[in-house]
């Protein structure tokens, strides 16, 4: 394949803007009969071994802007939401649980320089972690 047209294709398609597309879909599911659930999980962490993907982990993630403080408290509030609106701890466990991996809630600093991860599988305590740290946890998975 010429690679000035697979160049100028890719290009077609990339997207500029961080717009959340899916947000009306999602702010109308959630007017309708609160038996029909729907829970979006933030990512999957995957690792190809033997040429096949392997799920490694369930990803629920949120951010703190730079200059707010994280402390015990604010950690605590983003454990609360997680558990006790839209389901969302219980249906990431689930997920998790059926693809063999855990499952983790990770909040990270705006400019990614700072990383809390809690363990939402076994409900252990928030760990710090910096870059190079996070990207060890990540590689641990």
């Amino acid at each position: 394949m010429d690679k000035k047209l697979t160049d100028s294709g890719a290009k077609a398609y990339q997207r500029s803007d961080t717009e959340n597309r899916i947000l009306p879909y999602y702010n109308w599911h959630r007017t309708l009969d609160r038996t029909l659930l729907m829970v979006d999980v933030d990512s999957i962490e995957w690792r190809i071994r033997n040429g096949e993907p392997i799920p490694v982990g369930v990803m629920e993630v949120t951010r703190v802007d730079n200059g707010k403080e994280v402390n015990p408290g604010y950690l605590q509030a983003i454990i609360s939401r997680f558990e006790q609106r839209d389901f969302q701890a219980k249906a990431a466990r689930k997920l998790a649980k059926m693809l063999n991996c855990k499952v983790h809630i990770v909040l990270f600093r705006e400019d990614c320089t700072q990383f809390w991860v809690y363990n939402l599988s076994d409900k252990t305590g928030w760990t710090f972690y910096e870059p190079q740290e996070m990207e060890r946890f990540l590689k641990s998975l």
